[in-house]
């Protein structure tokens, strides 16, 4: 499944690297040097990607066709796996299988519950036979007890040994997941018909076997999760190191002193802009989940109050309306916070980042290029430089290239668009300007009229948490006669908390996804923007360059599958 990018971006990675790395050992050490010094890439924490479902359910043949039969699986009509099995897909990503669950072995369920508590990713495997009640509360389990629903993908398998009417499955799932029907993803597919495809020798066959598997589709969704996530965003800044270094190495293969000027400019203002995306998702990203934390304390406190009511000798329920207020209070309190920390993030993230420009713009190389004749296209202005670091050109007469009127362009386009006026708050046109205006002006951040909880004082009282409904069965806690209903007590009222606390994180995670999808849709239109232009500039420089060696054309390569790269990790949710 070369499409499965939790697998591909870690790959490319270490593949680009090392390619780079040997084609850096034949400058000299102290160029080579320098550009190693670039290329630091960090090693990260392997997603691990967890399978469960009850057994038989295709689990393991799942992940042979997912790692096109590199994992080492034994494929069993029985209980095929009695442990947690964690297969090294390449040093990249950790597919775990577990045991199958309600299959009357304790033990399996117990070994399968400790897997799924450490999972990046989890899929929920279940024949075309669908649900039955253990399934149902296997899979309510992970969404509402341990809080997977956004990282969770349920998996028909086997779909091609048994037809269903149009609708029939969706149904069935859609019931399954209950409160969770919309925010879970789910998919049908064929694992063995793929992998039948793959020891077909006849390659119009194959391709048939395989397009019909529906083993895209698994991997379309997995990527699509992954990406609402961030969970790829860890592999940005390596793939940006990556291109950096080869981009700075081919500047320093050229000849020409003007070529060599534009490219370290250019190089410059890339990494400028990467840095600071970076950056920026960092600190939207600490907003929000300081967002959610304020949120879980302020429902867990009124979970305890809710507790504490019930727990008393002559219960009154009155005083959970003023409880439920509190919450509402405490949450808004919260949005606001989460809503006026992104906007003061993006402003001063952006204002520094008119900073850093401006430095650019002051650098020699910056100067060298401003002396060029271009007429009516390098606007004259003077940025004081150090003089004594130009280099000597030792030419009486510049040549004007013909990659200059698109640099200059570029450069006078770049410093209106990010360096301009004495800030972002004076340079009313410009992109970062434009940007925290429009953050601003978002809407739509709030909580809506949380109904926290009504609990009727009558026979048969409930908790209400939004349209979900949870039997309290007070009488039953009035005399505890033995231990195993203790338990069931217990379990009930932890999973009535858990429902209440995950129902409003779901309102928080909404919240902060949908604020953070739209202000991020705002830098990357512009930060992409301004990245394609530097990449279009750089590649006329390069066209023009009249020498280009083996090394100018593989580094060139590397820099160009990198960038490949980073395009597919970008794409939008709705694309993937």
């Amino acid at each position: 499944m070369n499409d499965l990018l939790f697998h591909a971006a870690p790959a490319a990675v270490r593949r680009l690297s090392r390619r780079l790395t040997e084609l850096l050992d034949q400058l000299p050490s102290e160029e080579r040097s320098k550009f190693l010094g670039l290329l630091v890439v960090d090693e990260h924490e392997r997603p691990r990607m967890v399978l469960t479902g009850q057994y038989s359910s295709g689990k393991s043949t799942l992940i042979k066709a997912l790692t096109d039969e590199a994992a080492e699986v034994v494929i069993d009509s029985a209980v095929a796996t009695d442990q947690v099995q964690v297969f090294d897909w390449d040093g990249l990503v950790d597919l775990v299988d577990t045991p199958g669950v309600q299959a009357g072995l304790s033990d399996h369920d117990r070994l399968a519950e400790e897997a799924l508590r450490a999972a990046d990713l989890v899929l929920f495997a279940v024949t075309v036979d669908l649900f039955d009640d253990g399934s149902v509360e296997h899979l309510r389990h992970i969404t509402e007890d341990l809080r997977k629903a956004p990282q969770l993908v349920v998996v028909i398998t086997k779909s091609r040994t048994l037809h269903a009417a149009v609708g029939i499955r969706e149904v069935a799932v859609r019931a399954a997941l209950g409160t969770f029907a919309d925010q879970v993803p789910w998919v049908e597919c064929d694992a063995k018909t793929y992998l039948d495809g793959l020891h077909e020798t006849d390659p119009l066959r194959a391709t048939r076997r395989i397009e019909a598997s529906g083993m895209a589709d698994v991997a379309d969704t997995i990527n699509q999760i992954a990406r609402e996530r961030g969970e790829l965003a860890r592999f940005r800044v390596p793939l940006q190191q990556i291109a950096l270094a080869a981009g700075e190495a081919l500047a320093s293969l050229t000849d020409d002193p003007d070529e060599e000027a534009i490219l370290t400019v250019l190089a410059r203002q890339r990494r400028a802009l990467t840095n600071r995306r970076g950056l920026v998702d960092s600190a939207l990203d600490r907003e929000a989940s300081e967002f959610r934390s304020a949120c879980i304390r302020a429902v867990e406190t009124l979970a305890d109050t809710a507790e504490s009511i019930e727990e008393s000798e002559n219960p009154d329920w009155s005083k959970l309306e003023a409880a439920s207020d509190v919450l509402n209070a405490q949450l808004s309190v919260a949005n606001q916070r989460f809503t006026d920390g992104v906007h003061a993030v993006v402003s001063s993230q952006l204002a520094d980042f008119t900073s850093e420009v401006r430095e650019i713009e002051a650098s020699p190389y910056a100067h060298q290029l401003r002396e060029l004749e271009v007429q009516g296209v390098i606007e004259a202005q003077e940025i004081p430089a150090d003089t004594g670091l130009l280099r000597d050109t030792g030419r009486k007469q510049r040549r004007v290239p013909a990659w200059a009127p698109k640099a200059a362009e570029h450069l006078k386009g770049f410093q209106k668009s990010w360096g301009a006026g004495d800030g972002i708050k004076q340079a009313a046109g410009s992109s970062g300007h434009q940007i925290v205006y429009k953050v601003g002006k978002l809407a739509g951040w709030k909580f809506e009229p949380w109904q926290a909880v009504r609990w009727a004082n009558n026979i048969g009282k409930f908790a209400k948490a939004g349209a979900l409904v949870l039997p309290v069965a007070l009488e039953a806690y009035a005399v505890v006669s033995d231990e195993r209903q203790e338990v069931r007590v217990m379990k009930e009222k932890l999973r009535r908390r858990n429902a209440l606390v995950g129902r409003v994180l779901a309102q928080c995670d909404d919240i902060s996804r949908s604020a953070l999808a739209q202000v991020r849709m705002e830098l990357d239109a512009e930060f992409d923007a301004a990245v394609r232009e530097i990449d279009s500039v750089n590649e006329s420089v390069r066209a023009n360059q009249a020498l280009r060696g083996d090394l100018n054309r593989d580094i060139g390569a590397i820099q160009s599958e990198a960038i490949a790269m980073l395009d597919r990790l970008g794409e939008s949710a709705s694309d993937g």
